[in-house]
């Protein structure tokens, strides 16, 4: 499923909006999420998961083409950790 299919289903449940209400509904929601994960804040959906962010460490890489070994810097990652509804599904 993506963002169009999500949008599409958020129109066919609320009728009274035009499917482009609802893209901008759904665009809305992810630019929120978005924004609040680029400042370290937690994201809490109750019944469907958190997301957070966490720093990865600098470590070693293997080029599988060539096997020479590279360094891969530092950087921010996005971690999700489902609810317990979605982990029992």
């Amino acid at each position: 499923m993506n963002k169009n299919d999500i949008s599409k289903k958020v129109h066919e449940a609320y009728g009274g909006l035009s499917y482009i209400e609802t893209h901008k509904i759904v665009n809305f929601i992810l630019e929120t999420i978005k924004g609040r994960l680029s400042r370290g804040e937690k994201v809490l959906l109750s019944g469907f998961g958190c997301f957070s962010v966490t720093q990865r460490k600098t470590r070693r890489g293997v080029n599988p083409q060539t096997g020479a070994t590279a360094i891969i810097p530092e950087r921010n990652s996005v971690k999700f950790n489902p609810s317990k509804y979605i982990k029992t599904i």
